[in-house]
Formats: C-alpha cells, structure tokens, sequence
C-alpha cells in the first residue's frame, strides 16, 4: 500500500501555505504526488436573490467582480504553492507524474467549491485540510465535511505549524468502533513506515475502549510493531485527551475515527471532530 496522490484544494487564504507544506510532509516517505486544487466559483452563485429583478447590467458588474476576486485568490494560490514547492524542494509540473522525488501541480476548475473537490478527491489518496476554524471560508468548511463524511477518502488536517517530517511516530486513537477501524486501515502506509506506533486508548470506568490487543496482533499481520497504551482521560473530552497526549508524547501523528455529520457549520461536527479540527497542534488523519 502507498499514498501516490495527495489532494489540496487551496483558496488563496494565507492558510494553503500550511496545507501545502503539510502536504509535502506528507508525501516524502513515498515521493508522492500533491495536487493544488483552486476552484473559481459558478458564475450564477456570485448573483444574490433580493427579491426583485436586477438589471443585465447590474447582474454584470457582480459576476465581473467576482471575477476579479477569484482571479486575484487564484494568483496568491499558485504564488503561495510556488514559494512552499521552491523552500521544500518539490518539482512544480503540469500534471501528476512518479518521481523518485515529490512533485506538485496546480490545476483550476469552475464551479461550486464543494462539487469539484468531491469529484477531484475520487482519483486521490489523502485530501489535505488546514485547521479548520469556525470564522474561516465557510466553502473550506463545507468541504471537509462532504469529503470526511461523503467520500470514503481520507483526510489530513494540517496544524497551526506544519511539520519537516511526518508520520515518524504515531499514535493511533482506537475505541473499537467503525470509524477508528477504517482510519487504521486507511493510514496503514504511514503505519508500515512510522518508527514507533502507539494505539492509544481511553481509560474510563464502565466505558469499554476496545480491544487494543487485537488490534496489535492485526498490525503485527502487517509487519507493524505497536505498543498499547491506557490513557486516563478522567471527565475530559476525548478530543482533549488525545491531542494533549499526543503533543506531551511527542507524536508526530494522529490517526482517528472521524465523526462528521451531514449538517454544516456549527452542528456539522461531533464533539471529538470539531475539537480536533479546530485545534489540532499536530497533523490528524482522519477517516469517517
């Protein structure tokens, strides 16, 4: 298994500039691919509905603006890619290729933001995530959610600070269920590489974490030496508990179940995913 194609939709906020280092992190142990995805919104969107008809004219002016905008978020873009590509030393190139190094391309479509992502994030490995914050786009927002919970892709979200390397050693959240199982499988690559592997689980009277021993005798299958820990998470969020271990512990991976649901916004997220994705200190894998 290997991770060849990693997805980075970019808006020309300040915030690519992580996604994209996070993304070059990510893939040197497999000299992969990162494709920079830069969406120019519908036309049609950029017109609001006031209730009363507005002149060709008036109707125009706002798509020509949002024209202009678009154009200028899209030049920061492929400007923010080309200094992150330059500093990590990764080949720009005009489409994906296998290197024995990593590359990077940048690509335009139109239309709704989440749409094209979604269709992009079919023929890709890893989608790729700055941290996710309540006052940021609210189009970054809705796409995370449609490709944690929609997809079947895994995602990366990417830290305040992205990380020289990645995936060194890493600690494995697990509580036994659907979601922590298809996020292990998913980041088997990264576990196959990682020096040290951690499954970590949160110690709670009457709350059964999983079956972490057999969940080392499955990585074992794999090749993967792991190490079980018990976490005393006492009354605290997990989410708390998992990333104040995982950052005290020096991990420099978390990998995680996702628990995204279908509404957006303020209500788009369970608990533990909000709380991850807002404030995630070190890369997160993550799989619904």
């Amino acid at each position: 298994m290997s991770i060849l194609k990693i997805l980075v939709p970019v808006t020309g906020s300040p915030r690519d500039d992580v996604a994209l280092r996070t993304a070059f992190a990510a893939a040197r142990p497999f000299n992969a691919h990162v494709a920079a995805l830069f969406v120019h919104p519908d036309a049609r969107e950029t017109v609001p509905y006031v209730g009363v008809p507005l002149s060709p004219q008036v109707i125009q002016d706002l798509v020509d603006s949002a024209d202009v905008i678009a154009r200028a978020a899209s030049k920061a873009a492929r400007a923010m890619l080309a200094v992150a590509a330059d500093e990590a030393d990764v080949r720009i190139v005009a489409a994906p290729e296998k290197r024995d190094s990593v590359t990077a391309s940048y690509a335009e479509k139109s239309g709704l933001f989440v749409n094209r992502l979604e269709e992009a994030s079919i023929l890709s490995d890893l989608i790729v995530f700055p941290p996710i914050g309540h006052g940021d786009n609210p189009d970054v927002h809705d796409g995370f959610t449609r490709i944690l919970t929609k997809s079947g892709r895994p995602v990366l979200l990417s830290p305040e600070k992205a990380p020289s390397v990645m995936g060194q050693k890493v600690a494995l959240g697990w509580d036994g269920g659907m979601a922590a199982a298809h996020a292990l499988t998913a980041a088997l690559p990264y576990l196959e590489k990682a020096n040290e592997v951690h499954v970590l689980s949160i110690g709670r009277a009457r709350q059964p974490h999983g079956d972490v021993e057999a969940v080392k005798a499955y990585l074992a299958l794999h090749g993967i030496t792991a190490r079980a820990d018990v976490v005393d998470g006492g009354t605290r969020a997990v989410s708390e508990v998992l990333l104040e271990h995982a950052l005290r512990n020096g991990y420099d991976l978390l990998v995680i179940g996702g628990y995204g649901h279908s509404r957006m916004l303020e209500t788009m997220l369970g608990g533990v995913t909000q709380h991850i994705a807002s404030q995630p200190g070190l890369p997160v894998f993550m799989m619904h």
